[in-house]
């Protein structure tokens, strides 16, 4: 069974000595330079596991496939960005409301001062290497909504419905057009919102929706089920991340979106719903970094072996990670995890 394990910056920032600073994120250089150090202190530290790599070379990366940290498309559209050297990069929310979010303009991309940018390290990394590997987080069109509304445009879906419908529109359109860019560099472009993916439906385009736990399926079907089918429909191969404790409650939405082939289940989740309302999908299941902390061995390797076992269709189609494990995890506890996913037999 595939598996695997992605850290908070804070665990890199501490057995790396990698800063999160807008260099990592703006400095192609730089960021290849972590890289390289990154995955050797994944070896370093769980080799003997299959993590890491002992002699890692440079890898000429747009983004990261060892983190996941969303802020491009919101600061396209005008927010601004902090970074830390521990950190994910957070955005600052525009707080815009139902009477200013009709000012929202997408921007014409060749005229954008961020995504100029992006363009300036692609060109050099192509130049460099010939290729680009892109693993730019691809967020999701309810995110990016609240980055600019915040909670006002859950409100909004009451009180204003073609206002926050339009904007919805722009931000699909946003997301449309950097996807495409994004797949004339590489066909595998969903790294950056979770790196299984790469070892499992790499063609994928994962859309992000961490915050469509916070709505009901009505309402994600009746305002944002049209937007991710486009996506769908326009990239073929789709995903939702879902990194909720209940995506169980908007699945009857997602089942109707043709192309679905991915779907990541939220730690807590009843994955064995999900699986009956998904089925041909595959399901990576996301067990808790919070629960990693603290639980037995035994523990640990009892509720790995239900997800897999749950979320399995005839022994196929189900990974396991274990995401955004920050530096208070002992190595202890990531091996019991990693143990057990080595463990599970009769699942490809």
């Amino acid at each position: 069974m595939r598996y695997d394990i992605t850290f908070h910056p804070s665990w890199w920032h501490k057995n790396a000595g990698v800063d999160f600073t807008q260099e990592f994120f703006d400095d192609p250089r730089y960021r290849m330079e972590c890289d390289v150090r990154m995955r050797k202190t994944l070896y370093e530290h769980f080799g003997d596991h299959g993590i890491g790599e002992k002699e890692p070379k440079r890898r000429p990366l747009l983004g990261t496939d060892l983190l996941a940290a969303g802020y491009l498309h919101s600061e396209i559209l005008g927010c601004r960005i902090r970074f830390q050297a521990d950190d994910s990069p957070q955005v600052e929310c525009l707080n815009l409301d139902e009477d200013t979010i009709g000012e929202v303009k997408v921007p014409n991309l060749d005229e954008s001062p961020v995504w100029a940018g992006i363009q300036k390290q692609t060109d050099y990394l192509k130049e460099r290497f010939g290729y680009v590997e892109t693993y730019v987080n691809l967020m999701g069109i309810q995110n990016i909504a609240m980055d600019l509304m915040g909670q006002e445009v859950l409100l909004s879906y009451y009180t204003a419905p073609e206002e926050v419908e339009a904007l919805l529109e722009k931000i699909t359109e946003l997301s449309l057009e950097v996807g495409k860019r994004f797949y004339s560099l590489s066909g595998d472009i969903s790294g950056g919102v979770t790196a299984i993916v790469r070892r499992t439906v790499p063609d994928v385009y994962l859309t992000s929706n961490c915050s469509v736990e916070m709505v009901s399926n009505d309402i994600y079907e009746k305002f944002l089920l049209k937007h991710d089918r486009r996506l769908a429909d326009a990239f073929g191969h789709f995903g939702i991340h879902h990194c909720g404790k209940s995506m169980e409650h908007v699945v009857d939405g997602y089942s109707k979106i043709k192309g679905l082939v991915f779907a990541e289940v939220g730690a807590f989740s009843d994955i064995k719903a999900v699986r009956g309302k998904l089925p041909g999908v595959f399901l990576n299941a996301r067990y808790s970094p919070v629960r990693l902390m603290s639980a037995s061995e035994t523990q640990i390797t009892e509720e790995v072996q239900a997800l897999a076992g749950d979320g399995q269709e005839n022994g196929r189609k189900v990974s396991v990670s274990c995401v955004g494990i920050d530096s208070q995890v002992s190595d202890t506890q990531i091996r019991y995890f990693l143990r057990a996913c080595r463990e599970i037999k009769g699942i490809e």
